[in-house]
């Protein structure tokens, strides 16, 4: 990581003297300093919008300098404010230093990239009204490009910091994408407006700038709350079965490890991930009998089981944003079960990772079995929750290096002793 953190730095730092060199210094400081501080703002303030993906409405700020301050400095200015921007607040709890050189270098980049196509749709005198299409049309364009280069060397960065961690496409963002092509066109029309009427026009440009930025964080907001929503009924199981404390998230991280592995766009993952956590709200209904009996269940308790966990995710079906998640968790019953008919993909994989965690879970009535082991019957019911979503489990697995269940069959049976034993003396 230090080697990419330097050589984002150097690379950003030689496109500042660049400008320099062929760039006209702004030629208003107070203007800048105005607008870098805006920028700094709402960079600072970038909200997440997806899982751990941030945006701030920043490129607004871009392209209305770019415009005050002309083709001969637009360039230079917009990266001087780039540079000063690179701070973000996990950066400053965690005191780390290689993730804002990074984001030193790759502001820098996209800004520069977008408003050098910009400047080219710049007029070489003053700005008039006439002016205002094209303006319009040239940052859109801009602002297209600076967030297509930011993206890409966003994804570049966590590929080679991050192993393994997945970020979604360019396609699968690309509402937001639209939006940062508006934002840009009206930060040149803002642009425009400041160099048309003078300095009696930034109250507006400030109040403009804060509603792009209430819109992503309105946005984040919401998404946050429906996180908290779930993870409200998550706490709710598993202080009613200790079991589940763990099995949730790890089947969850197991979803999501082979849904990278098979492919699936950002938002099936966020699907998948979210109904692996709540594919156990249903057991607030389950009787106790069901839910704390001590040995597994036979076929017909189970089906009574799912029928009492349906009433649960019926009811939370109800609400619109629940309704994909639940409905994935609702059918993996089914994959269980075997009476499944064309399934969704999620649902095989949420099949698939619960049975493995169950089997590699010490329960009260059983030892945890081996990992191998585990693997075999899994194998063994491929015809039942899916060849492909099996041999992909498997490989998602193998390939992460992780280890699930007793280390070898002979811990496996000393597990099983001391669990039989606890069963005897209680």
């Amino acid at each position: 990581m230090t080697v990419l953190a330097v050589a984002f730095a150097a690379v950003g730092a030689a496109v500042l003297v660049g400008l320099f060199l062929t760039q006209e210094l702004p030629h208003s400081w107070t203007l800048w300093v105005v607008l870098a501080g805006t920028f700094f703002a709402l960079e600072f303030s970038s909200v997440e919008i997806t899982d751990r993906l941030y945006i701030s409405s920043s490129a607004m700020v871009t392209f209305t300098a770019a415009v005050a301050f002309g083709r001969q400095s637009a360039v230079l200015a917009v990266a001087l404010m780039a540079a000063v921007a690179v701070l973000h607040p996990d950066d400053l709890r965690q005191r780390r230093w290689r993730q804002p050189a990074v984001n030193f270098g790759q502001l820098v980049l996209s800004a520069s990239a977008g408003v050098t196509l910009f400047s080219f749709f710049l007029p070489e005198g003053a700005v008039t009204v006439g002016h205002l299409p094209r303006l319009a049309f040239g940052a859109a364009l801009g602002a297209t490009v600076y967030d297509w280069v930011n993206f890409q060397l966003v994804r570049f960065a966590i590929a080679r910091m991050y192993p393994g961690r997945a970020m979604p496409s360019w396609s699968a963002t690309l509402p937001t994408h639209i939006a940062l092509t508006v934002l840009g066109a009206f930060g040149a029309i803002l642009g425009a407006a400041f160099v048309l009427a003078g300095p009696m026009i930034l109250p507006l440009m400030m109040v403009t700038f804060l509603v792009g930025h209430v819109g992503f964080a309105t946005y984040s907001n919401l998404r946050r709350a429906h996180e908290d929503t779930i993870k409200g009924f998550v706490k709710v199981v598993e202080a009613l079965d200790p079991y589940t404390r763990g099995h949730t998230e790890r089947v969850a991280h197991l979803c999501r490890t082979t849904g990278e592995w098979m492919g699936l766009s950002h938002e099936r993952l966020e699907i998948l991930r979210w109904a692996a956590l709540i594919h156990d709200v249903g057991k607030v209904a389950v009787p106790a009998d069901l839910l704390f009996k001590p040995g597994p269940l036979d076929a017909a308790e189970y089906r009574r089981m799912v029928r009492h966990m349906r009433v649960v995710e019926d009811s939370l079906a109800q609400a619109t944003f629940l309704a994909p998640m639940v409905a994935v968790a609702a059918a993996h019953h089914a994959v269980v079960e075997g009476s499944a008919t064309d399934p969704p993909l999620e649902s095989r994989i949420l099949a698939v990772a619960d049975t493995f965690d169950a089997m590699t879970s010490t329960r009260s009535y059983r030892s945890a079995v081996t990992q191998a082991e585990a693997f075999e019957h899994l194998r063994g019911r491929a015809g039942v929750l899916g060849d492909e979503v099996v041999a992909a489990f498997i490989a998602a697995v193998e390939a992460s290096g992780e280890i699930y269940g007793s280390p070898d069959e002979e811990s496996a049976a000393q597990v099983e002793r001391l669990v039989r034993e606890r069963s005897v003396r209680a």
